[in-house]
């Protein structure tokens, strides 16, 4: 949290700001200190956000086969997931993907996180690379819906590591829980207004309006934990940099840089540990407590509660250390254990679903094995007239599949391949398809045939 002369100081920036700032440059400074004003308000009116109980692993080069198997097996049990990434910035080129953070819930008010680092994995063709790749399939094979704050467009990037496919992405289960929450804070918060005549107290509105929000303004999950949960979300090691290794196993480190790492950590990790307090919260999941009972004893209980260092876009800065805590309970024991052993029966027309759902998912996965891919294609392109046209040019594939980014309103055509061997005969064959000039050339040739059909009629 801000002191009052560094709040004022701010304040004073943001309303001066010097008329040497101009264009995008203006609008960068001016939402940096905006920021700055919004986090210190949100620190200052609530309490720091608390996760709830939740183990912690990191996925890298140094993970063991034994426990990569055992945490294959654990999130086979999981009901939910959520995940989030990182990327950091580059100066004059994209930013770069380095962190996947998945969380399983595996039983009633606990999960297991799991903090994949990108840029410290195994090398390919190992088996520890060939598991932790095994890992990523299951949760995305599986029909068990993976809640993330935005678009699944997030995780492409992160193609380049060869641990998924695009493919993979475009047919796993992701829910955007962000256009959800906007969604149902829209219907139970609707404009009050308030009438001077009434003598009852109105309560203050929080309407997207009243809040400052427009109707078609994406909820930051700080905004959204801070709204829903009243509580304070720390957002402010956004820009850090979280390639360094967060695993005290990478390197030897001292005690500040393992408070550093621990603060990233906790960063990283409190970003789906704040989409499960709201997906709770929301009401969109039920977790049924288990009655699963387990040999822990204090002494394998590690609560972690290490002072936090503050830092913003600029200069870092020492933060009061009762600002605030990071709950986190990391069992030493097998992961194993938290598998539940006794589960609910399930009829036979749920079986029946699930099996089907399987056959479905794993039916897809095969067809799209080997694929051709077309972005940004135009829209007017249905499904029928991509068969025809890929029929024309003499291409064999299992099945085609389109996608539409919310975000950039662009869409996608996956081709699924049956002769893996014709892939680059097929990709020189199609490489002009599909596209706006395709269509129009299509639709131009129509008419000629179309107008020509009708002056043979009448004559």
């Amino acid at each position: 949290m801000l002191s009052n002369d560094e709040y004022r100081d701010i304040k004073w920036k943001l309303d001066n700001i010097p008329s040497t700032y101009t264009g995008k440059s203006r609008q960068n400074y001016s939402k940096s200190l905006r920021k700055k004003v919004k986090e210190h308000h949100y620190a200052s009116t609530y309490q720091p956000f608390t996760p709830l109980p939740h183990t912690l692993h990191y996925i890298n080069r140094t993970a063991s086969e034994e426990t990569l198997n055992q945490i294959n097996q654990t999130v086979t049990t999981s009901l939910y997931f959520t995940l989030d990434t990182e990327s950091i910035q580059i100066r004059q080129r994209k930013n770069k993907p380095v962190l996947i953070q998945i969380q399983a819930l595996v039983s009633h008010h606990f999960s297991v996180i799991f903090i994949f680092e990108m840029c410290h994995l195994p090398r390919e063709h190992t088996t520890t690379f060939n598991l932790i790749k095994n890992l990523i399939t299951t949760i995305f094979n599986s029909s068990k819906p993976i809640y993330i704050w935005g678009e699944r467009d997030e995780l492409t990037p992160f193609v380049i590591y060869n641990l998924f496919s695009a493919t993979q992405l475009s047919l796993t289960n992701f829910q955007n829980l962000q256009d959800k929450f906007k969604e149902q804070w829209q219907q139970q918060h609707p404009h009050i207004t308030s009438t001077i005549s009434s003598s009852d107290l109105t309560p203050e509105c929080v309407c997207e309006k009243c809040i400052g929000k427009s109707s078609h303004e994406l909820w930051s999950l700080e905004d959204a934990v801070s709204y829903e949960l009243k509580e304070w979300l720390d957002k402010r090691s956004a820009m850090s940099y979280f390639n360094i290794g967060l695993d005290p196993q990478l390197s030897q480190l001292n005690l500040k840089e393992q408070q550093d790492r621990q603060k990233l950590t906790n960063y990283a990790a409190n970003d789906c540990l704040s989409m499960q307090r709201l997906l709770i919260k929301m009401q969109i999941i039920t977790i049924a407590p288990t009655t699963t009972t387990t040999n822990i004893h204090p002494s394998n209980i590690n609560h972690e509660n290490i002072e936090p260092i503050s830092s913003d876009e600029s200069e870092p800065e020492r933060e009061p250390e009762e600002q605030q805590s990071q709950r986190t309970v990391t069992f030493n024991t097998p992961l194993s254990i938290l598998e539940p052993k006794k589960h609910e029966q399930l009829s036979n027309e749920e079986r029946k679903k699930i099996h089907n759902r399987t056959c479905t998912i794993k039916q897809r996965h095969r067809y799209y094995r080997h694929e051709l891919t077309f972005r940004n294609i135009d829209r007017r392109f249905t499904i029928r007239k991509i068969k025809n046209i890929l029929r024309q040019y003499d291409i064999s594939f299992y099945a085609v599949n389109v996608s539409t980014s919310t975000t950039t309103n662009t869409k996608q055509l996956y081709v699924g391949i049956r002769d893996p061997s014709l892939i680059q005969e097929y990709d020189q064959r199609t490489r002009t398809l599909f596209s706006t000039h395709h269509y129009n050339k299509i639709n131009s040739r129509q008419r000629r045939y179309y107008s020509s059909s009708h002056s043979n009629r009448r004559h």
